[in-house]
């Protein structure tokens, strides 16, 4: 468990023991579970251990693994959110990709600018800077960061799912090349879903 899941951990006690919930307090509890876990990402990003400089060696492989974690936890508390926005009809099997389920969600309502697509031209949909970070945080926890594999057969490079530094584009890494976003990048992962959380919730 990294510390992330550790600062929620007083934030949830609440919902134990309680009366059965309505579904929009089950909703604003998911919510407010995504947007603290972001306020926590953003603190150690800009001012905790992710904000000093990459490590070397074996600590390096640390702090991969560290940082795929925090992402992890970030997919699975937006997981939280959908379930309470689209639950899975019953009969139905569940979908466990975000990307997909946010894609379809959010395709439903009427559509309008939004974080990703002001500040990204070059990206054109919030589920394809999810599927950016699925890739990110697979790369970071198997490989340490090192780039495999490319986003498509015809090009040599896979996209992250944050920005580069002064970019409005997501960051480009070649094949052999290895990731390691810094705190500025960190924090702009933690932007993109507290925006996501709100526009989710607002649908």
């Amino acid at each position: 468990m990294t510390g992330l899941a550790l600062a929620l951990r007083q934030h949830s006690k609440f919902l134990h023991d309680q009366p059965a919930p309505t579904p929009q307090v089950e909703l604003d509890r998911a919510v407010a579970l995504l947007l603290r876990a972001t306020q926590c990402l953003s603190a150690v990003a800009t001012e905790g251990s992710l904000s000093h400089p990459w490590p070397r060696g074996d600590a390096a492989g640390v702090r991969a693994r560290y940082v795929a974690n925090c992402l992890r936890e970030l997919d699975t508390f937006l997981k939280g959110v959908l379930n309470e926005v689209a639950p899975t009809r019953i009969g139905q099997p569940r979908e466990h990709n975000a990307a997909n389920r946010v894609e379809r969600l959010l395709s439903a309502t009427t559509p309008a600018p939004t974080l990703t697509t002001l500040r990204m031209p070059g990206v054109t949909t919030d589920a394809d800077r999810l599927r950016a970070l699925g890739r990110s945080r697979a790369c970071l926890w198997h490989c340490h960061g090192l780039v495999r594999r490319a986003d498509r057969p015809e090009v040599a490079w896979m996209s992250a799912g944050w920005c580069a530094s002064g970019s409005t584009r997501l960051r480009r890494y070649g094949v052999g090349e290895r990731m390691r976003p810094d705190g500025r990048e960190l924090a702009g992962v933690a932007a993109f879903y507290h925006d996501l959380a709100g526009r989710i919730a607002r649908r």
